[in-house]
């Protein structure tokens, strides 16, 4: 408060003259204690901690305080509201003892009183015995030795953080309602100090959990990476397996198609040898007649037929297998007349066919020639009619797989299609992924189209395409660059 001063003191008389000083003092007194206000409130509000152990930043607060108002005794609490407990977070009592980090249950001490109010309160024995009556506390946890409390509420943006409590056992030292307001006052600029304190270090514990989760992302995508990277390794490994077991299948099926014309040559070749035999015989014993000498030259006649006929066929199954297994394994380019080429993987399939009621069909250009990846067009197509035989019929049901290829423009079109049973929706979906198949446990390794699709894509740097219902069969477009 301020009063209008007399202009001129030399005309004040003594009583208003001591007046006048008193009045001065208090004014000094009122600007000394607002400067140191508001130098605590400064130095408050650039307190800098990022620490996690909070209790030098408290050490401060208490340093700070104690130049505006007597504070030898100051404890602070944090309210944990989750658990409704108290935590003591630092204290400095020279009669009462609680450890640091200690929990307090919210119940109805002097504490509890001021978080459920959420306003300053100063208090001495008389008040407290007063609030005991009223049931509004039901005592006092811990010394009660003090003459003068006063704890204060840190409450920030409407948040409750907890209560800063001070308190004196000197009977010379009483708190005022002066106090009181100026307790409640720093205590709000403490709940922002607090508040700053705990979001910077929120904010550097998030960073520091952001840089182990990234450190342990890029620790897992390299392990990611290696999986993939042994995962295509197997799979390129498998697939090669699958190429293998194919040539593999496609040498057992070609011996044992050749094994009939070899045999049946071996047999002719042993008759005619007793034929020849006999009528040698005969001539050395001149016995030979004419009608034996026509006979025999019929068998050979006979004969020879029959070994021509059957060494062409067993020519015909090498030289098919021989350019079909060389391409198979060999994945270079060269230039084949699609028709002939597509015939030839045809006959090496003949095993296959043999025992089956398909009837294959080719609609192709006889001049159509290219420059191409043999060995991928004859995996691809073998392995799409050995599909078609393993899945598409039953055993000895009657079927056609049709097989057309063309050129369009700079492209070569493939269509391929059989009116087998044909596949549902939800297979169809996963024909193309690898280990997928209809006839597990039934020979069905679950490879074969996911090698053409390989094959397609990547050999031939093409495009496939699937069309498929059930009871209609399957058919695929193959499109793919002339080279």
């Amino acid at each position: 408060m301020s009063k209008t001063l007399h202009p001129s003191i030399s005309s004040m008389s003594k009583p208003d003259m001591q007046a006048y000083i008193i009045q001065l003092e208090e004014q000094l007194n009122d600007q000394a204690q607002a400067e140191k206000l508001q130098r605590a409130l400064f130095e408050i509000a650039s307190i800098h901690h990022d620490s996690i152990d909070l209790y030098p930043f408290y050490q401060e607060i208490h340093s700070i305080i104690k130049k505006i108002i007597y504070a030898k005794n100051l404890v602070i609490a944090i309210y944990d509201e989750e658990n409704k407990c108290l935590k003591i977070s630092y204290m400095m009592d020279e009669k009462d003892e609680h450890k640091l980090g200690s929990e307090i249950p919210l119940g109805k001490g002097l504490s509890s009183y001021v978080i459920k109010s959420r306003e300053a309160q100063l208090l001495d024995m008389e008040k407290i015995t007063q609030l005991i009556d009223k049931g509004e506390i039901e005592g006092v946890i811990g010394s009660t030795d003090f003459t003068s409390w006063i704890g204060s509420p840190m409450i920030s943006a409407n948040i409750l953080h907890g209560l800063i409590i001070i308190q004196s056992y000197d009977e010379d030292i009483l708190y005022t309602a002066e106090d009181l307001e100026l307790m409640n006052f720093v205590a709000k600029h403490i709940a922002i100090a607090i508040e700053e304190v705990l979001n910077t270090i929120q904010r550097t514990e998030s960073q520091v959990k952001m840089a182990k989760q990234h450190r342990l992302l890029e620790s897992k995508n390299a392990d990611l990476q290696q999986l993939i990277k042994q995962l295509k390794t197997t799979q390129n490994e498998l697939l090669q397996k699958e190429k293998m077991a194919s040539l593999g299948g496609l040498v057992a099926g070609i011996a044992h198609e050749i094994n009939t014309p070899l045999g049946i040559c071996v047999t002719g070749v042993s008759h005619l040898e007793e034929e020849y035999k006999l009528v040698k015989h005969a001539m050395e014993s001149n016995t030979l007649t004419e009608e034996s000498l026509v006979n025999f030259f019929e068998d050979v006649e006979e004969i020879l037929a029959i070994l021509s006929t059957n060494t062409q066929r067993g020519a015909a199954l090498v030289n098919s297998f021989k350019q079909v297994a060389v391409d198979q394994t060999s994945n270079e380019k060269r230039i084949i007349k699609v028709k002939q080429y597509i015939d030839e993987i045809i006959l090496s399939l003949k095993p296959k066919l043999k025992h089956t009621a398909i009837k294959l069909e080719v609609i192709c250009e006889e001049m159509l020639s290219i420059n191409v990846d043999a060995g991928a067009i004859s995996q691809i197509l073998s392995n799409l009619i050995v599909n078609s035989v393993t899945h598409g019929f039953d055993e000895s049901q009657e079927g056609n797989i049709l097989i057309e290829a063309y050129q369009k423009n700079d492209n070569v079109i493939l269509r391929y299609r059989d009116n087998g049973k044909g596949l549902s929706d939800e297979a169809l979906e996963k024909l193309f992924e690898p280990f997928y198949t209809t006839k597990r446990g039934a020979g069905g390794s679950g490879l074969g189209t996911h090698l053409v699709y390989n094959l397609v894509t990547s050999s031939l740097n093409g495009k496939i395409t699937i069309k498929s219902q059930l009871g209609k069969g399957l058919a695929y477009l193959i499109k793919f660059p002339v080279s």
